[in-house]
């Protein structure tokens, strides 16, 4: 791996989402790059709006606000203070700073990235009070490499917990986490599989089973029975040290993840590190 994003609003990267971009970086001697913006009441030119049917040109621009200048001052401040806090822990690292359309700006530096790190918090304005906001579903579903939602304190990583549900998506991304993350190799390796009837086919369960020998040097294999998400969210409330790999966003057990009653609790109290990849 060579190019990390980390995401981050406003002036000042959340703190656990830092620490942990730190850590990947370092694990993996990757250059993290630090994506800062700041939604804004105007845009930086006038332009025409509409209101009750009339068009109208809005005069007003970002630099007409008296506090326009403070928070560009307080941005450009964090921005070398993000860097010079990487370069202490030995990490290459850059900035830059990313204006309308944010998401557009995102996903373009997605596509010629390794991997996007986000604090489950990120939204479009510091005022968002749902988890997961908007913008980070937005990410999760348009990005064009694997996105990590980090966790609320940083721990070393010492199990994968693969999402497994026979499809091609769930596959794909514990291939992919394996082949950007070569470092985690030691840790076990645990593909979970959980369906509410039936056995796991025989031939199915020795191809992963085989697989995992291959790539970790401890690694379990675990089916459970029942509501897939709810015996999904009871077996991960108890990991620790664990980063959690799913397939795509938007289709099967990762989208019912985030719909799930307690999602956003889980989310807000990220105890672990979640992998999301698409196929």
């Amino acid at each position: 791996m060579e190019k990390i994003i980390l995401v981050i609003l406003g002036a000042a990267p959340a703190p656990n989402a830092l620490n942990f971009a730190c850590y990947l970086s370092d694990l993996t001697r990757s250059r993290l790059t630090g994506l800062f913006f700041q939604k804004d009441l105007y845009t930086e030119q006038p332009a025409l709006k509409q209101l009750y049917g009339m068009t109208y040109v809005e005069s007003i621009v970002s630099g007409d606000l008296p506090e326009h200048n403070v928070k560009k001052r307080q941005i450009e401040e964090h921005m070398r203070n993000f860097k010079e806090n990487c370069e202490e822990k030995g990490i290459q690292a850059s900035t830059r700073y990313i204006q309308e359309p944010i998401l557009e700006e995102i996903i373009s530096e997605s596509r010629f990235s390794d991997l996007i790190i986000v604090d489950a918090a990120v939204s479009y304005t510091t005022e968002a009070k749902d988890i997961p906001a908007t913008l980070l579903k937005e990410i999760l579903s348009s990005a064009q490499c694997p996105v990590i939602i980090a966790p609320v304190i940083q721990e070393p990583i010492e199990e994968i917990v693969f999402c497994y549900d026979g499809s091609p998506s769930s596959i794909f991304a514990m291939k992919q986490l394996t082949y950007l993350l070569p470092e985690l190799t030691e840790s076990r390796g645990t593909v979970l599989q959980i369906q509410k009837e039936g056995e796991v086919a025989p031939s199915e369960k020795k191809m992963i089973t085989t697989w995992l020998s291959k790539h970790f040097t401890y690694s379990d294999f675990t089916v459970l029975k029942g509501n897939t998400e709810d015996e999904l969210f009871t077996y991960l409330l108890k990991k620790k040290h664990a980063l959690i790999v799913m397939g795509a966003y938007g289709r099967g057990i990762v989208s019912r993840f985030f719909k799930h009653s307690h999602a956003d609790l889980l989310i807000k109290t990220l105890a672990y590190p979640v992998f999301i990849t698409h196929y």
